[in-house]
């Protein structure tokens, strides 16, 4: 090989080895790098800041997702083994939602919450294929069958996703959570357990979805009432506001590729009225009143993701995750950056 060959082909290989650790940032390997530091224990606890340090189903889940999507197979499996050893029931497959410090018993509730369930079965799913490892998949089946099982129900002729096996149903009316309802999710599950009862789940709550509009711009609520009459609301007793859970709603919504116009209209005719500025926190679907402090990163990092979901060229960076940001900023940060690169595939 002639020097002047040699050095090209050193050149190169220079220019890709630089390369590499670039993409991965732009793909938010670096943001991963930022959440685990922050909030990932080595014992694979991932505790949520923002919350006297607890830790949760929900956050378990997550933090499993992102370490599969970056290929951290040693992180997923510390937070797979504190999740298994710690929250799942013995009696089901499912998981207790709340992991408390403060509390002398530690699991300050075992009830579960059907967002962690769902989020950890879809990250052990997505792991057994990106791994080849059948104990991932048989774990994820498992889960998913239990879901199935114990969350789904019919309420007013649909099917529904209830948000954890207690407390939510009564005789005269059921209460759901739509940003429980992770669509790309229930898409996976289709192709491992019974298909048509999963796509029925995605179809019927597509179609709730549509109903509960309420406020001046046709918003849904984090929490949401059905009646045995046939009526949706925002529930009764919980703070009737688009805020904390529902701006999840949208980021499902594209990442699941789900999100045409129509669907995404009443949210940016909201956000849209703040231009440049912050969304707020929430606003109230009764009184139309918006809350006194502007949204976090993670909040921001939604409406930037919606605004731009059909800029398949050039579409604007993704808030990073910053100092000040709790875990749900900082996770709703991830998700966005994750949503955004799966949805263009």
């Amino acid at each position: 090989m002639s020097r002047l060959v040699l050095g090209a082909f050193v050149l190169i290989a220079a220019l890709v080895a630089t390369a590499t650790p670039i993409l991965a940032q732009d793909d938010g390997a670096a943001e991963w790098r930022k959440f685990r530091a922050r909030f990932v224990m080595p014992d694979g606890r991932v505790i949520d800041t923002g919350n006297h340090q607890i830790s949760h189903s929900e956050g378990q889940g997550w933090g499993m997702l992102f370490a599969e999507t970056f290929g951290d197979r040693v992180t997923f499996d510390r937070i797979w083994a504190w999740t298994r050893g710690t929250l799942q029931h013995k009696d089901s497959a499912l998981f207790s939602w709340k992991w408390d410090p403060n509390d002398p018993d530690l699991i300050s509730d075992t009830n579960d919450a059907s967002d962690g369930d769902i989020t950890i079965a879809w990250a052990l799913s997505r792991a057994g294929q990106r791994w080849n490892a059948p104990s991932y998949t048989r774990a994820a089946k498992q889960i998913v069958v239990d879901i199935r099982r114990d969350l789904i129900c019919v309420a007013q002729n649909r099917l529904v996703l209830l948000p954890g096996r207690r407390g939510f149903r009564s005789d005269d009316r059921t209460v759901v959570n739509l940003s429980y309802y992770v669509f790309p999710a229930l898409t996976a599950f289709s192709r491992i357990d019974f298909p048509t009862e999963w796509q029925r789940l995605s179809r019927d709550g597509l179609s709730l979805l549509a109903e509960a509009r309420f406020g001046r711009w046709g918003l849904p609520p984090d929490w949401l009432e059905l009646d045995a009459d046939g009526d949706v609301a925002p529930a009764a007793n919980l703070p009737p506001r688009f805020g904390f859970d529902a701006v999840r709603i949208p980021l499902y919504l594209v990442w699941a590729r789900e999100a045409s116009p129509e669907r995404l209209a009443t949210y940016l005719d909201f956000w849209n009225r703040f231009g440049t500025n912050r969304a707020p926190g929430w606003t109230d679907l009764k009184d139309n009143t918006i809350a006194p402090f502007d949204g976090s990163t993670g909040f921001d990092a939604v409406v930037q993701l919606v605004r731009s979901s059909h800029e398949r060229n050039n579409a604007p960076a993704l808030p990073t995750i910053g100092e000040r940001d709790d875990y749900y900023s900082a996770s709703l940060t991830l998700l966005t950056r994750i949503a955004r690169r799966e949805s263009m595939r």
